[in-house]
């Protein structure tokens, strides 16, 4: 291939065959001065085709109109730059056919003329690899999802098995303790029915999960909600999955321990669940009204089941937990979640 007299140098014709991408070179007027091989095999124009004819021949027909009007704006303010950034752009074959392409704009100074070089680079093969991948990740988004559906599912058939279990158990004791292992089950349950419903299947939001399990809570241990108020504070919280099932636990228990103590012969009051992210770290908080716990109850050395899960789970997130006594009681639990 020779390319046309006014861009007849031996540097340039050897740029043009050397390139590994499709080049156009363009004068002033918005025709083709000059083309390489691979623009004649990319879009299947021999280079008498080209020579001379407007640009505008390589652009579909939908989208010349704009196309000129931004060769033109080009001109005007010549600079390498990549074209329509953002953009999905598209050629267009001597047959016809469209396939979609990147382009590179760059300024030319020739025999005393302006000109600009398109750098043309087919996306094809790329766009088939991102469609793929797109679709691969669709499909493992719903494997996903089926998996938190069927893991909520059978942790909802283990609490129906504890509750006809406790059906035949007389020992109200021993019908508590049931009680609280289902309560536990559906914390966790819980968590994957968030995630379910979730789009972003890697986290959830803390704060409306909170408010679902002091409604579970509330019908748990028929707590009239007139008589005992609940009121969550927090937004933007996302936890992982890792984080979100032991966090789950432990605001089910410090959540049971305000329901089954801190309020007792009728006793009207308020629990407040304040979930916050300060300085990237992750704080919940639960605060009651009521009567306050014993001072032989701590975290160190509580003898309760609820107490020694707050603790190990607490150890498990890495997290600083407390509780605190005043005006009732408040249980604290502060930690940096680890992305790995």
């Amino acid at each position: 291939m020779t390319p046309p007299r006014a861009l007849d140098h031996p540097v340039l014709h050897g740029f043009l065959e050397a390139a590994p991408d499709a080049i156009v070179v363009v004068d002033e007027s918005g025709r083709i001065a000059a083309v390489n091989a691979l623009t004649e095999t990319m879009f299947g124009y021999a280079c008498g085709e080209l020579l001379g004819h407007p640009v505008e021949r390589l652009v579909p027909d939908r989208a010349r109109p704009a196309h000129e009007g931004q060769r033109r704006a080009y001109v005007h303010e010549p600079r390498t730059r990549p074209m329509g950034a953002g953009l999905e752009l598209s050629g267009r074959r001597k047959d016809g056919t469209e396939f979609p392409v990147e382009i590179s704009l760059s300024p030319l100074r020739a025999d005393e003329r302006s000109f600009v070089i398109s750098i043309i680079r087919d996306t094809s093969d790329r766009r088939r690899v991102e469609v793929r991948m797109r679709e691969s990740l669709r499909e493992k988004e719903v494997l996903l999802k089926e998996i938190h559906h069927r893991v909520k599912n059978n942790l909802q058939v283990t609490s129906s098995l504890l509750k006809l279990q406790s059906a035949g158990v007389r020992d109200p004791q021993a019908r508590a303790l049931f009680a609280a292992s289902q309560n536990r089950i559906h914390s966790m349950a819980l968590v994957h029915e968030k995630l379910y419903q979730s789009r972003d299947l890697s986290s959830i939001d803390f704060a409306d999960y909170a408010e679902s399990l002091a409604s579970l809570l509330y019908r748990s241990y028929a707590v009239d909600p007139n008589r005992i108020g609940l009121r969550v504070v927090g937004s933007d919280v996302n936890v992982s999955i890792e984080v979100a099932v032991p966090c789950g636990l432990i605001l089910n228990e410090l959540l049971s321990n305000c329901f089954k103590h801190a309020f007792p012969d009728g006793r009207a009051g308020e629990i407040d669940i304040d979930v916050q992210r300060q300085d990237g770290a992750v704080r919940l908080a639960v605060r009651d009204d009521g009567v306050g716990l014993p001072p032989s109850i701590d975290l160190e050395h509580g003898a309760t089941l609820g107490l020694q899960l707050v603790r190990t789970l607490a150890e498990q997130l890495g997290a600083v937990a407390e509780l605190v006594r005043g005006r009732g009681t408040e249980g604290r639990v502060q930690f940096r979640e680890v992305h790995t």
